[in-house]
């Protein structure tokens, strides 16, 4: 004869109370991991049904349980809820087991699962332009720009079009826009082909928030060092007017001392009522003037001029080919090594005559100067005035070549640069 569940010991009542209450309990599970893992309408739609079955059979065994004291015979059968009850917790128990046992192998839904947790941003549309492939990230990249989802591929295009306006709180600059939350993205698209030949359009979006960063400090790190190459140049224009005003303080102080000797010699003979001056006096008068005349003309007169009349005084002639440049400070420096010239050309070699030939292009100005004095016996030392030519050049910037054989030749190559040197 069939017993009913309300007529069983009340042992057996809480045994099957708990197990159906366990099986209900591993149904939810089973029910939570097959939505999250997205298997299939169907597959869902049966983990549903038997949860739904199991809890109404729960529901009815406590209403017509006499530990709940409900008063109710329902009159159901112990054999059929507990086979129920039994079969249930069975599949449930399998179902979990297999959703676990699959998150340790490699399938679809694992793959499904790791491409949507990719930090990239990443989604292919077909030649239709509907995505055919989206992770999550993308979605929330064009929902935090456009303030809606995917849904076709005009969605992300217009991301790229010059005119295209992010929603307010977003900055974009090119392809980068930085989010409200400080992080910025890159957008690209490309396009790859399948193994079967079908074309796709693939958007990709990194993150790209340390080397946005990193470029803003090294864009502003650049702006500093422009701000610092300017006042170098500012400063470095100073040079050659620095130098010019110390050798003019030089001569100045040369004249002071030359006429200060001429004048306690000139007082010792006139005290002494000479009646003549002996002729290293005169000497010395006739230097401290010519001195003085020298020293008053460089004002009036440009640097080649007085070269050209020493020359003339010491028996040189000089030869010049080519301009001298049109900044003052360049065409100084060249004309510095042409003087330097000129007295090594007369102590050293005994010419007659000094070439000069300037050149220059955009950037640089250059002066080679040669005599047609005896070559030089050995290789020319740098001694006093051609270290101090070559250090005055160094110092500005330019080069300077000194060759002794077969004949002596000196060039100097000074940059150019707008309002000086550099």
């Amino acid at each position: 004869m069939m017993r009913y569940f309300c007529e069983v010991g009340t042992l057996s009542q809480i045994i099957l109370l708990v197990l159906s209450l366990l099986t209900v309990m591993i149904l939810v599970g089973s029910c939570t991991l097959s939505f999250r893992y997205n298997q299939g309408i169907r597959k869902q739609l049966r983990q549903v049904a038997l949860f739904l079955l199991n809890s109404v059979v729960y529901i009815m065994m406590q209403v017509d349980s006499r530990i709940t004291g409900a008063g109710h015979k329902l009159h159901l059968p112990y054999v059929l809820v507990f086979l129920i009850t039994a079969v249930s917790l069975a599949v449930g128990v399998w179902l979990v087991l297999l959703e676990t046992k699959n998150r340790k192998t490699i399938n679809n839904t694992s793959i499904k699962e790791a491409f949507d947790n990719l930090p990239t941003g990443v989604c292919f549309f077909n030649k239709a332009g509907l995505p055919v492939l989206c992770n999550l990230t993308m979605h929330r990249f064009l929902f935090a720009v456009c303030g809606n989802d995917i849904q076709f591929i005009t969605d992300l295009q217009k991301c790229l079009e010059d005119d295209f306006t992010p929603i307010d709180g977003v900055v974009r600059d090119g392809k980068i826009f930085t989010l409200k939350s400080g992080k910025a993205w890159q957008l690209e698209r490309r396009w790859v082909t399948d193994e079967y030949g079908e074309a796709f359009t693939q958007f990709v979006v990194f993150d790209v928030t340390d080397l946005q960063a990193n470029r803003i400090e090294l864009t502003e790190e650049n702006e500093q060092l422009r701000h610092t190459q300017a006042e170098l140049q500012r400063l470095s224009a100073n040079v050659v007017t620095v130098t010019r005003e110390e050798e003019i303080l030089n001569t100045k102080m040369r004249v002071h001392d030359e006429m200060g000797r001429c004048l306690v010699e000139a007082r010792k003979y006139l005290c002494d009522n000479s009646e003549s001056i002996p002729e290293g006096v005169v000497h010395s008068w006739k230097r401290a003037v010519s001195m003085l005349k020298y020293n008053n003309e460089t004002d009036e007169e440009d640097m080649m001029c007085q070269i050209r009349k020493t020359c003339q005084s010491l028996g040189i002639e000089l030869i010049q080919s080519g301009e001298l440049p049109k900044n003052d400070d360049t065409a100084y420096l060249l004309t510095c090594a042409v003087r330097e010239c000129v007295t090594n050309a007369v102590r050293y070699a005994q010419a007659s005559e000094l070439y000069a030939e300037f050149t220059e292009d955009e950037d640089r100005a250059e002066v080679s100067v040669m005599n047609n004095g005896n070559g030089p016996e050995k290789p020319i030392s740098e001694g006093g005035g051609l270290s101090t030519l070559r250090k005055r050049i160094e110092r500005s910037g330019g080069v300077m070549t000194v060759q002794s054989f077969p004949r002596f030749k000196l060039t100097v190559s000074v940059p150019k640069k707008k309002g000086g040197i550099l």
